[in-house]
């Protein structure tokens, strides 16, 4: 094995090359030197054997992927380089997992950086930045416990199946998991907050952007009050290391989630979802997430990891209808339409019928009420001063439903 010595002083450009590898080499960069493999394509670097990169201080440049096929982590530890993604899609490529000093991500016509073959740990920092860190079934570890050790501006992580973003930690403060998804549905940023003890952790998350019951966690088979978990997304939450009780915050967009009464914690051997003590804060802070409107799910001293699954739900609220008995849609601002209001429903439907049983309007509402008729038919006419049979059919969300009939009168 020998050394090869990269140095070139104040421009700090080092190697420039279409692609790199590097096998039984010791490649050695200084402080404030960079490292470029550039190509059209590919752009890669791999190290094989027992090739390693010395990277103290300086900028390992690449624009297209990183291999590592070698015997050990690729990068020298400790140090303080850093590891630069600047072309469009790259990846992090195995077979032998890599210990990376720092990794900045940038999108330079491609935002997705992949991890394939192989995990992945970070010594220092990772940046990512407005990139996609697609870490698939595979764990990207951030060893250092610094709260800022990851950051980013619109980035974030996703992971699929047992993948992970991990994190250490060794003191009480707010670490940042910065996961959401694009590949299993619509795109989510749904991040989670962890604060721990002083004590050494390490949690691994994963935001799940499926139903949980296609992974074997029945939103169905829940423990009252909570009626139903969210069929949309759930989150994965490990405590690998450490036990002492953490402060859990799950985000989430208040304009889109409509699972936002609690959080959910499934819960073995009974194979359940219930109900978490939860404080919701609904005016958080836009900046955290970079959602539209972000509010976020909290729960304090929060220690039971016999289960890493989270999900927001709903709770079972007993169903109200109130029906008026009179109304008059002469135009003068009161009382001017037939409002009929509940709560507790997924939706609802108005059926109106004249005297003879001929239905003249219809009309269905959504969970958010009142469902309203202003008195003509489903054509737009006035209907005369008249009793009027009115039929109201709600739709509970376990499916089932309730009905009521009775009559209106329309006074002009």
């Amino acid at each position: 094995m020998h050394r090869s010595l990269f140095s070139v002083g104040l421009l700090g450009l080092g190697l420039w090359g279409q692609e790199m590898y590097i096998r039984n080499d010791i490649v050695y960069v200084s402080n404030q030197d960079t490292l470029a493999v550039v190509g059209a394509p590919p752009g890669d670097l791999q190290v094989d054997g027992t090739g390693i990169i010395e990277n103290n201080g300086g900028v390992v440049w690449l624009t297209g992927d990183w291999i590592n096929s070698s015997s050990g982590d690729g990068f020298v530890t400790p140090r303080t380089g850093w590891l630069w993604m600047v072309g469009g899609y790259q990846r992090f490529v195995g077979p032998t997992s890599t210990f990376y000093n720092s990794i900045a991500l940038f999108n330079n016509g491609g935002d997705i950086k992949e991890m394939v073959g192989a995990d992945g740990r970070i010594e220092n920092f990772l940046q990512l930045n407005d990139c996609e860190l697609r870490t698939n079934t595979h764990l990207m570890l951030v060893e250092n416990t610094d709260p800022n050790a990851i950051t980013r501006t619109s980035g974030f992580v996703s992971s699929t199946g047992s993948g992970r973003l991990g994190r250490r930690t060794d003191r009480t403060a707010t670490y940042l998991f910065p996961v959401g998804d694009r590949q299993l549905g619509p795109f989510r940023y749904r991040p989670v907050e962890i604060t721990p003890s002083n004590n050494p952790h390490t949690f691994l998350v994963r935001f799940a952007n499926v139903d949980p019951t296609s992974e074997g966690y029945d939103r169905t088979s829940v423990l009252s009050p909570i009626e139903l978990a969210n069929e949309f997304f759930y989150h994965i939450v490990e405590r690998q290391q450490g036990l002492d009780a953490i402060g859990l915050r799950i985000w989430y967009d208040e304009s889109n989630d409509v699972y936002t009464d609690t959080l959910a914690h499934w819960e073995v051997p009974a194979n359940r979802w219930e109900a978490v003590n939860t404080q919701i804060n609904r005016n958080a802070g836009i900046a955290q997430t970079g959602m539209t409107q972000s509010a976020y799910m909290e729960t304090q001293n929060w220690s039971n990891f016999s289960s890493p699954n989270f999900a927001l739900a709903r709770i079972r609220r007993p169903f109200v209808i109130y029906v008026p008995d009179v109304f008059s849609p002469n135009g003068d601002g009161s009382n001017d339409e037939f409002l009929v209001y509940y709560r507790g429903l997924a939706r609802i439907e108005l059926r109106i019928y004249d005297r003879w049983g001929l239905l003249i309007w219809r009309g269905e509402q959504g969970p958010e009420g009142p469902i309203r008729w202003n008195g003509k038919t489903q054509r737009g006419e006035d209907v005369p001063e008249d009793a009027y049979v009115f039929v109201v059919k709600g739709y509970l969300y376990d499916g089932k439903t309730t009905e009521r009939a009775g009559t209106v009168t329309v006074i002009r």
